[in-house]
């Protein structure tokens, strides 16, 4: 052991005798002793091993010693006698372990997988017996154990373990074949009614082909006849569409002669309708102009007629007015006189009422004076009387404050005391809070920093996992496709793939013994570089594959297989073949050598190689070759590495590859197998790899799961914490605020007190000097009422009533008088206006006359200018009018003979129309009968008749192109039966083309999947049978173990116990396979009772008297106990010791023991002790060499 839990330094321990002890205090590490046997055979369950990681089983260090970087146990077993299935006389198996994770085993120093270890010693029955190692405290668990699970026991006493894999493996095969006939089932569930659909599809498409195939044998008569006719139908109409062309332009060219004289005339027509409108304009507006003259005449008379009765009314109104305005004068004046009276009485009324109201107003003023002054002197009599009742309320009230001030002052002062004290235990322990929650959230951030170290390990481990995964993958890939490549080789080599037919046959021939004197063929008798295989395949030509053979008797032999089977073929007799001598070139770049220095071949064929390679040299290229060849003997060549081969002669031969491939065979071959050796190296290595970081990342999670668990109960005591630092907080704060508002309510009562005292003084002085100022109020108070009394109002206020309502009598007087006089105002303004207005109406009139008198006189000289304009005018207009009739009539004719002319052309255009509309229809029908024809043919040869012309396919010849045959005419009846194959297509609807492949492939499935079904059930069946002989097997097994043992137990019970009787039981001995195994216990001299009622050294008793019947019935080669003798005293330990004796002959036995009585039966003893670097130390000693030394 090195670096193993406490043994530090390297220790090792020899059990060479039959019992060995091992002993030391407590604590000193004896027990590691036994976890490190377990451990090294292959043990995965860290409770076992009493840790939880691997770590665990490295030596973690000391204050005086670092940790170990590595823990590894190995155990030597000598097999000599060949009870371990391995060729090795010593077998040694090493279990390293690093703090990584990490795990390695090794068997003989070589790197092996755990698998490769259980699967070596549970041949042995070593790798799974529970009672191989008995861990300390573990020697009760036989007992503890329910009958089921102490059936394990027996099983691995009979050695049934193997068999027990085995089944299990079976049953495992049994649910995935199952689970394979399942989905098999359900794929034949689909295809079932798949393939019955698919057989109809099939079946209809069959018969739409057959239908189709008949349509198209009509459609290629009924398009022959239909397309011919077409074209003549489109000939036809392209010359009556040519013929109504013609006509249209003799038609175009009439119509455009009419057009031309029609303009003409109508040119001539306008331009004289054009100067007979001006004239007529011209007439029209003279005439206007004499009617427009002729009516202002007349308005010019009328206005004058109008104008003189509007004088004679005007002059009327002017006197009227007149006399009116006069009158009105008069009215004015006495309006004036009465607004001047009025205004005289109001001054007289004023000038009363204010000397009056002056008067009134110097009595209010001095009894307002007086009033006020009393007013005055009252309120300041209150003021003072109500100030002296405040300020004697406010001196008690001062008075009774100083006296409370007392007695709050002491409670204020208790109180404080009270908060200083409070305050001083708050701040102790909120100091001790926050001490346990600082130590607390240091304790948490080291457990996540940890933690977050650990994740950080599973993340690199889960990378190393995924990248270890996706090499396996590619190694995985990479041996399938070699190994997929060395069967496709291996294949061609053993079908002789690559050789020609003649050699094909004699090799068979020899494998089947008809032709012994072959040699094989000469490409799998030599070796050549890949460098050089092409080159030395094209010199070698056909003698690449040729067959050597031994004499001329075995060349006889070849030549008369072959003459039944004529085939090429080359013979190479060795005996009969005399090589010539090799060429001779001196060595220049480029020069490689004679090719039959370049192939490597056993010395028997080397004639053959110099005779068909010593004439031959390799070079680089063509253009050595070339320079190279001339210089040559006759007879020789030269081959470039690129196989190109010039002979002497200057032919030159290109073989390209052939036979390179052959050649360069057994060479690939060798190389692929040695990559699939190394990629299975790989793989084995990676899945090794695999394993161990998956029992890493398990451990590493079981870690983090731990670590999350401390983290959680730390972060609730945390806040727990927090949450009572806080309450302390505001606690301690509480209290300090207490405590300062208890100070300042002291200082304040202080102030209170002090300050009460100095305003009861200044209350006392103030209330004096209010008591002469009340007295000093109350003497003004009564002079004054006797001088308010003296002022009376009443007789001025009646006289100043008297004068104000006579002042509004005559104002309202004087306002009415006003109005009228403003009246009068107005009415003569009015008619002063009206007066002025007429007069300027009359000197209007009066221009107006005059005007119009002047106008119509020169209105009559402009009639008569008019008159003689109108007559030269019409002068003009009488000859113009006459020919413009003669020329409308002229036009008249024109335009009949151009309506029929243009009736013509419309005619003659709808006609043109028509036809090239025919002619278009032709061409489309022509173009659309074509698209059918190659929509349902393909590329189709089409015959074009004269003047017709369209697309032509390139000439691809063959039946790639079909061609329509010339029909003059078709019955009805094809017609009929064209109809009737459309209509049955129609009728069959929608067609898979492709239904009758699938119809096959699916079939051939179905059958494969039935086929597959009935050998997935026999292998179920043959995998049922494999599982119920195992299970035949193993019941014998366990059946005849269990006899042995239950007989051994009962005998070893009897001698433990020197008495009494003990016999084991099957709970279900109808049920082999599950039964369990009872215990039933009768101590000498009591009843039988249940093992649970046993003491502790009759349980350990009755437990050895278990093992050591297992070990006696089905002995192990070696045996750890560790303290089953600690509950036991010496009259058992004597009897135990017997026992050991009895069976170390069959089992090596270590006990870790304290007892000093079964410490003399061992042959060697280890002493443990632990040192002051707690590294356990060990010292050895030979009980026999002890003897002799103290003999002698």
């Amino acid at each position: 052991m090195n670096g193993y839990k406490t043994f530090a330094s390297k220790s090792k321990f020899d059990f060479s005798g039959n019992i060995t002890a091992v002993v030391g205090p407590n604590g000193s590490g004896k027990s590691n002793i036994a976890d490190s046997l377990r451990w090294v055979l292959g043990e995965q369950s860290y409770s076992l091993l009493r840790g939880r990681k691997t770590d665990d089983m490295i030596f973690a260090g000391s204050e005086s010693r670092p940790r170990s970087s590595m823990a590894s146990v190995k155990v030597t077993f000598d097999n000599s006698d060949g009870w371990l299935p391995i060729d090795f006389s010593e077998v040694s198996i090493t279990r390293r372990a690093y703090r990584d994770g990490q795990n390695e085993y090794l068997l003989n120093n070589q790197r092996v997988r755990l698998r490769d270890v259980s699967e070596l010693l549970s041949k042995s029955g070593l790798a799974e017996r529970t009672y191989t190692v008995i861990g300390q405290g573990l020697v009760d668990t036989a007992l503890s154990l329910k009958a089921d699970e102490r059936r394990r026991l027996f099983e691995e006493a009979a050695g049934i373990g193997l068999y027990r894999k085995r089944k299990d493996l079976s049953i495992r095969r049994l649910d995935k074949t199952k689970r394979n006939i399942e989905r098999v089932q359900d794929i034949l569930a689909e295809l079932a009614p798949r393939l019955k659909s698919l057989e109809r599809q099939s079946r209809r498409a069959q018969e739409y082909d057959h239908v189709r195939a008949d349509l198209k044998e009509i459609l290629r008569e009924w398009y022959g006849y239909h397309w011919h006719l077409g074209q003549r139908e489109f000939r036809s109409a392209k010359e009556g569409a040519a013929r109504q062309e013609k006509i249209l332009i003799e038609s175009r060219n009439n119509q455009s002669d009419k057009d031309q004289e029609l303009v003409l005339v109508r040119n001539n027509v306008n331009s004289l309708r054009a100067r007979l409108n001006s004239w007529h304009r011209q007439l029209a507006q003279i005439h206007t102009k004499r009617e427009e003259t002729s009516r202002n005449l007349a308005v010019n008379n009328e206005r004058t007629r109008s104008l003189i009765e509007r004088q004679s009314q005007l002059n009327l109104d002017n006197n009227s007015l007149r006399k009116e305005y006069e009158l009105q004068n008069q009215k004015l004046e006495e309006a004036k006189k009465q607004v001047a009276r009025i205004e005289s009485e109001k001054v007289d009324a004023e000038n009363n009422g204010l000397k009056a109201n002056n008067i009134l107003d110097k009595l209010k003023g001095d009894r307002q004076s007086a009033e006020n002054e009393l007013e005055l002197i009252q309120r300041n009599y209150s003021q003072l009387n109500a100030r002296n009742i405040e300020l004697t309320a406010l001196e008690k009230d001062l008075v009774g404050r100083i006296e409370g001030h007392s007695s709050s002052k002491a409670e204020t002062q208790i109180a404080f005391d009270q908060a200083k004290q409070a305050y001083e235990n708050a701040m102790k322990n909120l100091e001790l809070a926050a001490n346990n929650l600082a130590n607390s959230e240091n304790e948490l951030l080291d457990i996540e920093q940890k933690l977050n170290d650990k994740r950080e390990n599973l993340e690199s481990l889960e990378e190393d996992f995924t990248q270890q995964t996706s090499e396996l993958n590619k190694s995985e890939s990479s041996f399938a496709r070699f190994k997929a490549q060395h069967e496709v080789l291996t294949d061609a080599e053993k079908s002789l793939s690559g050789y020609a037919e003649g050699a094909k046959l004699l090799l068979n021939a020899s494998q089947k013994g008809k032709l012994l004197g072959t040699k094989g063929a000469l490409n799998a008798k030599i070796k050549v570089s890949s460098e050089f295989e092409q080159a030395i395949a094209s010199a070698l030509g056909e003698y690449l594959d040729a067959v050597i053979l031994n004499s001329s008797g075995d060349t006889e032999k070849a030549l008369e297989i072959l003459e039944n089977n004529p085939a090429k073929a080359t013979l190479l007799p060795i005996s009969q073949i005399v090589p010539d001598s090799p060429i001779m070139v001196k060595s220049f770049p480029g020069n490689y050598g004679v090719a039959a220095d370049l192939v490597d071949a056993p010395a028997e064929f080397r004639p053959v190689i110099d005779l068909l390679l010593g004439q031959v040299l390799i070079v680089k290229d063509r253009g050595l070759a070339k320079r190279v060849i001339h210089d040559l003997e006759p007879g020789s060549r030269v081959v470039t590495l690129r196989g190109e081969v010039f002979h002497s002669n200057g032919t030159i031969l290109i073989n390209g590859d052939a036979g390179a491939a052959t050649l360069s065979r057994p060479r690939v071959l060798h190389e692929l197998m040695g990559k699939i050796q190394t990629t299975q190296k790989s793989i084995g290595k990676l899945k090794n790899n695999l394993n161990q970081l998956s029992e890493q990342r398990e451990i590493s999670k079981d870690d983090i799961s731990v670590f999350n668990k401390d983290i959680a109960e730390k972060n609730k005591l945390v806040k727990i914490l927090r949450s009572k630092h806080h309450r302390l907080n505001l606690e301690t704060e509480q209290v300090k605020n207490s405590s300062e508002w208890h100070a300042n309510q002291l200082k304040i009562l202080d102030e209170n007190a002090k300050s009460a005292k100095n305003q009861i003084v200044n209350i006392k002085q103030e209330k004096e000097n209010i008591l002469k100022e009340v007295e000093l109020a109350d003497s003004e108070i009564r002079s004054q009422t006797t001088q308010v009394g003296e002022l009376d109002l009443g007789e001025f206020t009646n006289q100043v009533s008297h004068w104000e309502k006579r002042v509004a009598v005559i104002s309202s007087e004087y306002k009415d008088a006003n109005r009228a006089l403003s009246e009068r105002n107005n009415i003569v303004s009015q008619h002063r206006e009206s007066l002025e207005n007429l007069k300027g109406q009359q000197d209007v009139v009066d221009k107006e006359l005059n005007e119009i008198v002047d106008s119509v006189s020169s209105m009559r000289t402009s009639e008569t200018g008019i008159s003689g304009q109108i007559a030269e005018i019409q002068i003009l207009i009488d000859p113009a009018e006459a020919e413009l009739q003669e020329l409308e009539a002229k036009q008249i004719i024109l335009e009949s003979e151009e309506s029929k002319s243009r009736q013509s052309l419309n005619m003659a255009e709808r006609y043109h129309s028509q036809a090239q509309i025919t002619l278009a229809k032709k061409q489309e029908s022509l173009d659309t009968l074509r698209q059918r024809i190659e929509d349902d043919f393909g590329l189709v040869e089409f015959e074009y008749e004269q003047d017709v012309s369209g697309p032509t396919p390139l000439p691809l010849g063959g039946k790639l192109v079909e061609r329509l045959q010339v029909v003059s005419g078709i019955s009805e009846e094809l017609e009929q039966t064209l109809k009737s194959k459309r209509m049955q297509l129609r009728r069959m609807g929608s067609i898979n083309p492709e239904a009758h492949q699938e119809y096959l492939d699916v079939k051939e499935r179905f059958g494969f999947m039935t086929t597959q079904v009935e050998d997935l059930e026999q292998a179920e069946k043959d995998i049922r049978e494999v599982i119920a002989e195992l299970d035949a097997l193993m019941g014998r097994e366990f059946r005849k173990t269990f006899e042995v043992v239950a007989m051994e137990f009962k005998n070893i019970f009897a001698r433990l116990f020197k008495g009494g009787s003990a016999k084991l039981m099957l709970t279900d001995e109808e049920n082999m396979d599950e039964t369990g195994v009872d215990i039933e216990a009768r101590l000498p001299g009591k009843r039988m009772q249940r093992l649970a009622l046993l003491s502790g050294g009759e349980r350990a008793m009755t437990a050895v008297a278990l093992v050591f019947a297992l070990l006696k019935a089905s002995p192990t080669p070696f045996c750890v106990m560790d303290e089953v003798d600690a509950a036991l005293d010496e009259a058992n330990i004597s009897r135990l010791r017997e026992l050991l004796e009895e069976l170390s002959k069959d089992t090596q036995f270590v006990l870790i023991t304290h007892n000093r009585n079964t410490v003399q039966i061992a042959d060697l003893i280890y002493g443990i002790t632990m040192g002051k670097d707690t590294a356990s130390q060990t010292i050895s000693l030979k009980l026999e060499e002890v003897d002799d030394r103290y003999s002698s």
